[in-house]
C-alpha cells in the first residue's frame, strides 16, 4: 500500500513537521506494509530550505497592498514555484491507493498562499486520478472569491473523505463547500507525538514558546493574547514573574526565524541575564527538525505558547498547557482537551495572568482518563480514513 501526504513537511514551522512524522506513524501503525511519501505544499525538499526570504518584510509590505495586487503576486511567484516540482508530485501520486490533503491550518486564505497550494495539489490529483482524502484540517472562515475558486478544484478529484480536526474548522467548511463529501471530525494527528517520538523525562520546568507577534497578526483571526505590550516585553514580564516564583524556565520556538529572532531579543534582556547566568533560565539550541522541537517540549513541565502544536505535543505528553489565544484554531483545541479554563485572547493579559494559570494548570494537571479519550478518537478518524482505501481485488 501506498500513500502520500500533502502537506508541509519541510516548514520552518516545526509543528507542521510534527503533523507530517505524526501522520505517518499513524497509518504505519494500523497498516504496517504501507509506504508513505510526504510532500511539501511550499515546494521544499529539506528543512532548512529558505522559499520566501526576508518573510516578515515582504508580508508587512503586502498587507498593505491592495487585495487584487497581493492575489495577482501571490499568483506569479507560487504557481512558477510550483511549477518546479510539479512532476515530483505527479510521480509520487502515480499509483497511490490514497493521497491526503492535510493536516495542519492549509484550508486559510491569507494572499492565496493554500488556495494555490492546495489548488494546484488538487489538479495533480485529479491528472493521476488517485484516490483521495481531506484529513485533520483547519479551516478558517476567510475564503475570497478566487480563493474558494481554487479550494473547490477539490470538486474534480476522487474525494472519499473531508475530515477536519475541529468544530470550528466544521462550521466553516459548511459556510464555504456547499457540496459533498459532509465533513466529518478527525483530531490532529499531532496527538500521537507521544507514541512516535517515544517517553521523555519532564525535566526542564515551564517551556516557554516565544512567537512573533507580526507573523501571528498576519494570520490571525482574533487579538493577539498579551499583544498590547509588544513581544519582547510581554515574554521577558513573564519569565521573571515565573522565576521569582520559584520556577525554572525554558524558551524554545517552533523553529521559525522570525520567532528565533525574537527569541534572541528576549533572552538577550539585561533583566534575564542573572537567571540565565544560574541556570533559572534555560536556553537550549533552536530546533531544525521536528524531532528537535518534541525533544524540548516533552522535557518540560509544563508549556506556555500561542503556538498551536506546541500545546498540541505538550499535551500528547500529558504536559500541563497554557493557550495564548490569536487564531479560532487554538481555542477549538483547548475545547476538545477539556483545557479551556487554561486558555485566554485577551490583547491587555498580563504576566500575573499567565503564571496564574501554568500554576493552576500545574496544580491540577491532565486527566489520564480524559486523556486517552482524546487519543481513542484521534484513532478513530484515523480507522475513518483508512476504510477509504479500496481493497485490492480479491483482498
Amino acid at each position: 500500500m501506498k500513500v502520500v501526504q500533502f502537506g508541509l513537511c519541510y516548514s520552518p514551522n516545526l509543528g507542521d513537521g510534527v503533523i507530517a512524522d505524526c501522520v505517518g506513524h499513524a497509518i504505519t501503525d494500523r497498516k504496517p506494509k504501507a509506504k508513505v511519501v510526504h510532500i511539501d505544499m511550499s515546494a521544499r525538499r529539506d528543512f532548512g530550505q529558505v522559499v520566501i526570504k526576508n518573510r516578515e518584510a515582504i508580508i508587512a509590505i503586502i498587507d498593505h497592498l491592495p487585495l487584487f495586487v497581493q492575489q495577482r503576486l501571490a499568483l506569479w511567484k507560487l504557481n512558477r514555484t510550483i511549477d518546479g516540482v510539479e512532476d515530483e508530485w505527479t510521480k509520487a501520486a502515480e499509483g497511490a491507493d490514497l493521497a491526503i490533503v492535510g493536516g495542519g491550518q492549509i484550508f486559510s486564505d491569507a494572499s492565496l498562499n493554500f488556495p494555490i497550494k492546495v489548488g494546484r495539489a488538487f489538479d495533480v490529483l485529479k491528472a493521476t486520478g488517485t484516490p483521495t482524502a481531506v484529513y485533520a484540517v483547519g479551516v478558517s472562515k476567510n475564503w475570497t472569491t478566487k480563493g474558494k475558486e481554487l479550494f473547490h478544484k477539490m470538486q474534480s478529484v476522487d474525494l472519499r473523505m473531508v475530515g477536519v480536526r475541529d468544530a470550528g474548522a466544521l462550521s466553516a467548511w459548511k459556510a464555504q463547500v456547499p457540496f459533498l463529501p459532509r465533513p466529518e471530525l478527525t483530531l490532529d494527528p499531532g496527538l500521537f507525538a507521544a507514541a512516535h517520538y517515544g517517553p521523555a523525562e519532564a525535566s526542564s520546568g515551564i517551556g516557554v514558546c516565544v512567537t512573533d507577534f507580526v507573523i501571528l497578526g498576519h494570520h490571525a483571526s482574533g487579538s493577539v493574547a498579551g499583544s498590547a505590550k509588544g513581544g519582547v516585553a510581554f515574554y521577558v514580564d513573564v519569565i521573571k514573574l515565573a522565576v521569582a516564583r520559584g520556577e525554572s524556565v525554558t524558551l524554545f520556538s517552533n523553529g521559525a526565524a522570525e520567532d528565533q529572532a525574537l527569541l534572541a531579543k528576549v533572552a538577550a534582556h539585561p533583566d534575564l541575564a542573572a537567571a540565565i547566568a544560574q541556570g533559572q533560565v534555560m536556553v537550549p539550541p533552536a530546533p531544525t527538525t521536528p524531532r528537535d522541537l518534541v525533544a524540548i517540549i516533552a522535557s518540560c513541565k509544563a508549556v506556555i505558547a500561542h503556538r498551536l502544536h506546541a500545546c498540541i505535543v505538550a499535551y500528547s505528553y500529558q504536559r500541563p498547557i497554557v493557550g495564548l489565544g490569536w487564531d479560532a484554531k487554538l481555542e477549538s483545541f483547548f475545547e476538545v482537551a477539556g483545557q479551556s479554563p487554561f486558555f485566554s485572547s485577551d490583547p491587555n493579559l498580563t504576566a500575573e495572568d499567565i503564571v496564574s494559570m501554568v500554576l493552576q494548570a500545574i496544580a491540577a494537571g491532565i486527566d489520564p482518563v480524559a486523556h486517552q479519550r482524546v487519543l481513542d478518537e484521534a484513532w478513530d478518524g484515523v480507522d475513518r480514513l483508512l476504510a477509504t482505501i479500496t481493497p485490492p481485488d480479491g483482498a
